[in-house]
Parts: C-alpha cells; sequence; structure tokens
C-alpha cells in the first residue's frame, strides 16, 4: 500500500512541511512510485519518518541519523525495473521485488519491535536495581544510626556504672 505525504502526516503526527524535509535529506531509504506530485510512498515510510523524528527530538545530527538509517534500512531496492521485451517477465520481477520488499520490511519491523522490547525491559531493570541501591542505602543509614544509638547508650551505662562504683564519700564529694 503506498500514501501519499499528507496520509503519512496524518498517521505519524508529522507536519507536512517537515516530512518534505526528512523526505528530501533521506529520500534514498524511501520506497516510492510515480513522480511529483503523483509519487506515493511506501507504508513502512511512516516508520523510517518516525525514526528520523524521534531522533532530531533525542539530538542527533544528520550523520548519527544517517548512521542508523543506513544500519536498518541500508539495503534500499530500486524503486523501478527496467522495463524489458517481455511484459510478463517485468510484471513478474515486480511482483517478487515487491515481496522481498514486504518480507525485509516484516523482518525489520520484527527486528525494531523486539530492540524496543529489550531497551524497555533494560530499563525496567535499571529502574528495579537503583530502587533496590536506594533501599539497601537506606537500610545502612538506619543501622548505622542504631549501631549509634546502642553506643551512646553503652557509654552512658558505662559512665553510669563508674559512677555508682565510687565510694560514696567521693561521689558525694565529685565535682562531676
Amino acid at each position: 500500500m503506498f500514501l501519499t505525504l499528507k496520509q503519512i502526516s496524518d498517521k505519524t503526527g508529522i507536519g507536512v512541511s517537515l516530512i518534505r524535509f526528512y523526505r528530501d535529506r533521506y529520500e534514498e531509504y524511501l520506497q516510492f512510485t510515480g513522480d511529483g506530485r503523483t509519487r506515493k510512498y511506501a507504508e513502512n515510510s511512516a516508520d523510517i519518518f518516525l525514526l528520523v523524528a524521534k531522533h532530531y527530538k533525542n539530538g542527533l545530527d544528520y550523520d548519527q541519523i544517517k548512521q542508523d538509517l543506513d544500519n536498518k534500512y541500508g539495503f534500499v531496492i530500486p524503486n523501478s525495473i527496467e522495463l524489458t521485451e517481455d511484459k510478463t517477465k517485468t510484471t513478474q520481477q515486480e511482483d517478487l521485488v515487491q515481496s522481498l520488499k514486504l518480507m525485509l520490511q516484516q523482518e525489520l519491523n520484527r527486528r525494531d519491535e523486539l530492540i524496543l522490547e529489550l531497551q524497555e525491559e533494560l530499563a525496567d531493570i535499571k529502574e528495579t536495581l537503583l530502587k533496590q541501591d536506594e533501599k539497601a542505602e537506606d537500610r545502612y543509614r538506619r543501622t548505622e544510626d542504631r549501631d549509634n544509638e546502642v553506643l551512646q547508650a553503652i557509654r552512658a551505662l558505662q559512665a553510669e556504672t563508674q559512677q555508682r562504683n565510687k565510694p560514696l564519700w567521693k561521689r558525694i564529694f565529685s565535682r562531676t
């Protein structure tokens, strides 16, 4: 299924002018049919536009975004096939190319979903570890406070015991 830039804009929530900007900068990663105003883009183009927008939002520059797109979509399949004498053969080739594109895109989507799941799981693990770290620090502080209180109580008992062990006349006439 192919979409216009307006349809992609509606689907992604990215403005049409920004979509055009991304299209002009990263056109080699987009699959399309037609020319000029009749040009339509493959449905997976919406994912590419969303990814580019996310990268810009995260502060990545052109080269970093291009590198990521190369890693994910670097196997660009040509948008057109040279016409041969046998139109049936051309149609079969186009069907094969479309099938390959679809299979590859599905595989990429599965991989991206797996990466997102793993990133979320990693974030959850990090959050759990931070909470456990905070709990351990809190327990350590409470244990340290309790130990200090026990030491103070022991010192107070020792001082009281020493005071009691003094003879009566020293307890009465001592200045302390």
